[in-house]
Protein backbone atom coordinates (compact mmCIF):
# COMPACT_ATOMS: atom_id res chain seq x y z
CA UNK A 1 0.00 0.00 0.00
CA UNK A 2 2.73 2.41 0.88
CA UNK A 3 4.40 1.53 -2.40
CA UNK A 4 1.25 2.42 -4.39
CA UNK A 5 0.94 5.77 -2.68
CA UNK A 6 4.57 6.62 -3.38
CA UNK A 7 4.11 5.86 -7.09
CA UNK A 8 0.99 8.06 -7.24
CA UNK A 9 2.79 10.97 -5.60
CA UNK A 10 5.60 10.75 -8.13
CA UNK A 11 3.15 10.80 -11.02
CA UNK A 12 1.37 13.91 -9.70
CA UNK A 13 4.67 15.68 -9.16
CA UNK A 14 5.78 14.98 -12.70
CA UNK A 15 2.50 16.18 -14.18
CA UNK A 16 2.65 19.46 -12.30
CA UNK A 17 6.12 20.18 -13.52
CA UNK A 18 5.65 19.44 -17.19
CA UNK A 19 2.14 20.99 -17.57
CA UNK A 20 1.20 18.10 -19.82
CA UNK A 21 -2.15 16.48 -19.27
CA UNK A 22 -1.82 12.93 -18.11
CA UNK A 23 -4.75 10.69 -18.60
CA UNK A 24 -5.42 8.27 -15.87
CA UNK A 25 -8.22 6.13 -17.21
CA UNK A 26 -9.22 4.47 -13.96
CA UNK A 27 -9.52 7.88 -12.24
CA UNK A 28 -11.70 9.55 -14.93
CA UNK A 29 -15.52 9.48 -14.90
CA UNK A 30 -16.75 7.81 -17.99
CA UNK A 31 -18.73 10.14 -20.28
CA UNK A 32 -21.92 8.72 -21.83
CA UNK A 33 -22.44 9.96 -25.40
CA UNK A 34 -25.75 11.87 -25.77
CA UNK A 35 -27.92 12.71 -28.77
CA UNK A 36 -27.83 16.28 -30.09
CA UNK A 37 -30.34 18.61 -28.37
CA UNK A 38 -32.61 20.94 -30.43
CA UNK A 39 -31.70 24.56 -30.39
CA UNK A 40 -34.53 26.82 -29.17
CA UNK A 41 -35.16 30.05 -31.04
CA UNK A 42 -35.78 32.85 -28.56
CA UNK A 43 -39.10 34.69 -28.95
CA UNK A 44 -39.13 38.40 -28.41
CA UNK A 45 -42.15 40.74 -28.22
CA UNK A 46 -42.45 44.06 -29.92
CA UNK A 47 -40.97 46.74 -27.65
CA UNK A 48 -44.31 48.64 -27.91
CA UNK A 49 -46.50 45.63 -27.13
CA UNK A 50 -48.85 46.11 -24.18
CA UNK A 51 -50.70 43.01 -23.04
CA UNK A 52 -54.52 43.29 -22.89
CA UNK A 53 -55.77 40.94 -20.19
CA UNK A 54 -59.45 41.44 -21.16
CA UNK A 55 -59.25 40.56 -24.83
CA UNK A 56 -61.32 37.56 -25.94
CA UNK A 57 -59.72 34.75 -27.85
CA UNK A 58 -62.04 35.17 -30.84
CA UNK A 59 -61.23 34.34 -34.38
CA UNK A 60 -61.25 37.41 -36.64
CA UNK A 61 -64.19 37.74 -39.08
CA UNK A 62 -63.63 36.23 -42.47
CA UNK A 63 -66.19 38.49 -44.22
CA UNK A 64 -65.47 42.14 -44.75
CA UNK A 65 -68.58 44.26 -44.09
CA UNK A 66 -69.84 46.12 -47.13
CA UNK A 67 -69.73 49.88 -47.01
CA UNK A 68 -72.42 50.24 -49.70
CA UNK A 69 -75.91 51.52 -48.93
CA UNK A 70 -78.41 48.76 -48.02
CA UNK A 71 -80.66 47.69 -50.85
CA UNK A 72 -84.39 47.74 -50.11
CA UNK A 73 -86.17 44.74 -51.56
CA UNK A 74 -89.65 45.61 -52.80
CA UNK A 75 -92.12 42.76 -52.72
CA UNK A 76 -93.78 42.10 -56.04
CA UNK A 77 -96.57 40.03 -54.48
CA UNK A 78 -99.93 41.75 -54.81
CA UNK A 79 -103.01 41.05 -52.73
CA UNK A 80 -105.70 39.17 -54.58
CA UNK A 81 -108.99 41.04 -54.26
CA UNK A 82 -111.83 39.13 -52.70
CA UNK A 83 -114.56 38.07 -55.09
CA UNK A 84 -117.60 40.30 -55.28
CA UNK A 85 -120.83 38.41 -55.33
CA UNK A 86 -123.65 39.80 -57.42
CA UNK A 87 -127.13 38.58 -56.58
CA UNK A 88 -128.70 36.54 -59.34
CA UNK A 89 -131.24 38.59 -61.21
CA UNK A 90 -134.66 36.98 -61.30
CA UNK A 91 -137.84 38.14 -62.92
CA UNK A 92 -140.12 39.68 -60.30
CA UNK A 93 -143.90 39.60 -60.31
CA UNK A 94 -146.09 42.42 -61.52
CA UNK A 95 -147.27 44.29 -58.45
CA UNK A 96 -151.01 44.47 -57.88
CA UNK A 97 -152.71 47.83 -58.35
CA UNK A 98 -152.99 49.93 -55.23
CA UNK A 99 -156.26 49.38 -53.43
CA UNK A 100 -158.42 52.50 -53.60
CA UNK A 101 -159.53 51.85 -50.02
CA UNK A 102 -156.01 52.81 -48.88
CA UNK A 103 -156.74 56.46 -49.71
CA UNK A 104 -159.12 58.99 -48.28
CA UNK A 105 -160.60 61.89 -50.25
CA UNK A 106 -158.68 64.60 -48.41
CA UNK A 107 -155.76 66.89 -49.12
CA UNK A 108 -152.39 65.25 -48.63
CA UNK A 109 -151.00 65.98 -45.18
CA UNK A 110 -147.59 64.41 -45.77
CA UNK A 111 -145.08 66.88 -47.15
CA UNK A 112 -142.12 64.52 -47.22
CA UNK A 113 -141.05 61.09 -45.95
CA UNK A 114 -137.43 60.01 -45.49
CA UNK A 115 -136.02 56.60 -44.59
CA UNK A 116 -132.61 55.55 -43.25
CA UNK A 117 -132.07 52.68 -45.71
CA UNK A 118 -133.52 51.00 -48.78
CA UNK A 119 -132.33 47.50 -47.80
CA UNK A 120 -133.14 45.55 -44.63
CA UNK A 121 -131.00 42.42 -44.16
CA UNK A 122 -131.64 39.36 -42.05
CA UNK A 123 -129.29 36.46 -41.30
CA UNK A 124 -125.98 36.16 -39.42
CA UNK A 125 -123.46 35.82 -42.25
CA UNK A 126 -123.41 39.34 -43.68
CA UNK A 127 -123.45 43.00 -42.76
CA UNK A 128 -126.42 45.24 -43.29
CA UNK A 129 -129.22 47.24 -41.65
CA UNK A 130 -131.38 45.30 -39.21
CA UNK A 131 -133.70 48.25 -38.65
CA UNK A 132 -135.12 51.22 -40.54
CA UNK A 133 -135.97 54.73 -39.33
CA UNK A 134 -138.78 56.76 -40.90
CA UNK A 135 -139.05 60.56 -40.63
CA UNK A 136 -142.15 62.38 -41.90
CA UNK A 137 -143.07 66.03 -42.15
CA UNK A 138 -146.84 66.50 -41.68
CA UNK A 139 -148.94 69.61 -42.28
CA UNK A 140 -150.96 70.92 -39.33
CA UNK A 141 -154.51 69.60 -39.35
CA UNK A 142 -157.47 70.10 -37.02
CA UNK A 143 -157.82 67.15 -34.66
CA UNK A 144 -154.54 65.54 -35.72
CA UNK A 145 -153.36 63.37 -32.87
CA UNK A 146 -151.61 60.29 -34.27
CA UNK A 147 -149.42 59.35 -37.21
CA UNK A 148 -149.11 55.59 -37.50
CA UNK A 149 -146.92 53.29 -39.61
CA UNK A 150 -148.44 50.34 -41.47
CA UNK A 151 -146.47 47.77 -43.46
CA UNK A 152 -146.35 44.34 -45.06
CA UNK A 153 -143.94 42.04 -46.90
CA UNK A 154 -144.60 41.19 -50.53
CA UNK A 155 -142.61 38.30 -52.04
CA UNK A 156 -140.76 39.45 -55.15
CA UNK A 157 -141.39 36.27 -57.14
CA UNK A 158 -144.90 35.27 -56.13
CA UNK A 159 -148.15 36.74 -54.92
CA UNK A 160 -147.43 35.68 -51.34
CA UNK A 161 -147.51 38.47 -48.71
CA UNK A 162 -147.93 38.91 -44.97
CA UNK A 163 -150.97 41.18 -45.08
CA UNK A 164 -151.03 44.68 -43.63
CA UNK A 165 -150.07 45.04 -40.00
CA UNK A 166 -148.36 47.45 -37.68
CA UNK A 167 -150.10 50.60 -36.63
CA UNK A 168 -146.98 51.72 -34.76
CA UNK A 169 -147.50 55.22 -33.33
CA UNK A 170 -144.75 57.60 -34.46
CA UNK A 171 -143.21 60.10 -32.05
CA UNK A 172 -143.22 63.81 -32.84
CA UNK A 173 -141.28 66.93 -31.84
CA UNK A 174 -144.36 69.20 -31.64
CA UNK A 175 -143.18 70.96 -34.79
CA UNK A 176 -144.80 68.76 -37.41
CA UNK A 177 -142.01 66.15 -37.64
CA UNK A 178 -142.75 62.52 -36.82
CA UNK A 179 -140.23 59.70 -36.57
CA UNK A 180 -140.11 56.00 -35.77
CA UNK A 181 -137.45 53.22 -35.85
CA UNK A 182 -138.77 49.79 -36.84
CA UNK A 183 -136.63 46.81 -35.78
CA UNK A 184 -136.35 43.62 -37.83
CA UNK A 185 -137.96 41.59 -35.02
CA UNK A 186 -141.14 43.67 -35.35
CA UNK A 187 -141.70 42.63 -38.95
CA UNK A 188 -144.15 39.76 -39.13
CA UNK A 189 -142.87 36.41 -40.54
CA UNK A 190 -139.77 37.93 -42.12
CA UNK A 191 -137.92 34.58 -41.85
CA UNK A 192 -140.21 33.13 -44.52
CA UNK A 193 -139.01 35.57 -47.16
CA UNK A 194 -135.58 35.42 -48.80
CA UNK A 195 -136.36 38.40 -51.03
CA UNK A 196 -139.35 40.62 -50.50
CA UNK A 197 -140.46 44.20 -50.84
CA UNK A 198 -141.12 46.02 -47.60
CA UNK A 199 -144.25 48.03 -48.40
CA UNK A 200 -145.45 50.76 -46.06
CA UNK A 201 -147.90 53.60 -45.62
CA UNK A 202 -148.30 56.39 -43.05
CA UNK A 203 -151.74 57.31 -41.72
CA UNK A 204 -152.74 60.52 -39.90
CA UNK A 205 -155.75 60.24 -37.58
CA UNK A 206 -157.62 61.84 -34.71
CA UNK A 207 -157.78 60.60 -31.13
CA UNK A 208 -160.84 58.55 -32.06
CA UNK A 209 -158.92 56.86 -34.93
CA UNK A 210 -160.70 58.89 -37.60
CA UNK A 211 -158.45 58.95 -40.64
CA UNK A 212 -157.46 62.46 -41.75
CA UNK A 213 -155.02 61.51 -44.48
CA UNK A 214 -152.76 58.78 -45.85
CA UNK A 215 -149.46 58.77 -47.62
CA UNK A 216 -149.02 57.05 -50.98
CA UNK A 217 -148.20 53.36 -50.51
CA UNK A 218 -144.52 52.61 -51.09
CA UNK A 219 -144.56 49.36 -53.06
CA UNK A 220 -140.98 48.72 -54.20
CA UNK A 221 -138.71 51.32 -52.61
CA UNK A 222 -137.42 49.09 -49.78
CA UNK A 223 -136.23 45.47 -49.99
CA UNK A 224 -135.89 42.81 -47.30
CA UNK A 225 -133.21 40.25 -48.21
CA UNK A 226 -131.58 37.21 -46.62
CA UNK A 227 -127.76 37.06 -46.35
CA UNK A 228 -127.38 34.05 -48.66
CA UNK A 229 -128.81 36.12 -51.49
CA UNK A 230 -126.07 38.74 -50.99
CA UNK A 231 -123.26 36.25 -50.23
CA UNK A 232 -123.99 32.79 -51.70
Amino acid sequence: MKKFISILAIILLLSGCTGAPISIPFLQTPVTPSSPQPTATPFSLDPTYTPDFFVLNTAPPTITPSTEMPVTVVSTVTDTPLPIYTPTTRATITLEPINENLFTPSPSLFVGIQRSTDLIVWGSTCEGARSITFTANVKPARGLRFVTLWYRLQDKYSSRNTGWSGGAIMKDNDQGTYFYTLDLSQIQSYRYYEEAWFQYQLVASTITQKVLGRSVVSQSDISLTHCKVLIP
